[in-house]
């Protein structure tokens, strides 16, 4: 029988116990599972980097009433990413060996694509022109 958890022949009130105890089981281990997942991630520098941006966007954004603290945590979270992206490629060149070609036109195109898609504002997008340009 499919129900006979206990091979007695019959579905019973044990085979209900035996059945929840299971599931119980099942539930601990999937909770177990998780909890060690979610802590994988929070140990990721970008998680950090993603949350950090997105808690100071939103602090920034609350005296705005347009934009509000939702879209502040959007574009801060965006800006955390972005930082960490950079930051990642510049570690993984310093472990690599020699720092790559610099390209100031391609990095100048892709801060202006990020500010255009509202990522950065205009501000930062300056700031991180004239630090490309003095690199230059």
């Amino acid at each position: 029988m499919i129900g006979d958890l206990n091979g007695d022949g019959k579905v019973d009130k044990a085979d209900w116990e035996i059945a929840r105890r299971r599931t119980k089981e099942a539930a601990g281990d999937l909770a177990e599972e998780a909890a060690r997942l979610g802590k994988a991630v929070m140990r990721a520098e970008m998680t950090r980097d993603v949350a950090t941006g997105a808690a100071i966007g939103a602090a920034v954004a609350i005296p705005v009433p347009i934009v509000g603290p939702a879209a502040g945590a959007v574009v801060g979270a965006g800006v955390g990413l972005y930082k960490n992206l950079t930051k990642s490629g510049e570690r993984h060149a310093s472990a690599t060996g020699p720092a790559p070609v610099h390209d100031p036109i391609g990095d100048l195109a892709r801060l202006d694509d990020l500010r255009q898609r509202g990522i950065l504002t205009e501000d930062e997008f300056q700031t991180q022109k004239r630090k490309l340009l003095r690199q230059s």
